[in-house]
C-alpha cells in the first residue's frame, strides 16, 4: 500500500549529509573559511547551499567589494 501524503510542515526537517563535487581548491577554501568561523566544513557548505536556494537559485552571485 502506498502511504498517504502528509503536509511538509508536519514532517521533521532533519539534517542530512550528502556529497557534492568541486575543484580541490574550492574544497580547501571551504575548509579554511569553516575554520575561521569555528564550524565544520559540512555545516558551512550546507548553509551556503541553503542560502542560495532561499535566494531563488540565482544564476550568478556578485562578489562583495571591500
Amino acid at each position: 500500500m502506498i502511504p498517504v501524503r502528509t503536509d511538509a510542515a508536519e514532517q521533521e526537517d532533519k539534517d542530512r549529509r550528502f556529497y557534492v563535487f568541486a575543484p580541490e581548491s574550492v574544497f580547501i577554501d571551504l575548509q579554511i573559511e569553516a575554520k575561521r568561523r569555528s564550524v565544520q566544513a559540512w555545516y558551512l557548505g550546507g548553509l551556503i547551499i541553503k542560502s542560495w536556494i532561499e535566494a531563488g537559485c540565482p544564476d550568478s552571485i556578485t562578489p562583495r567589494t571591500k
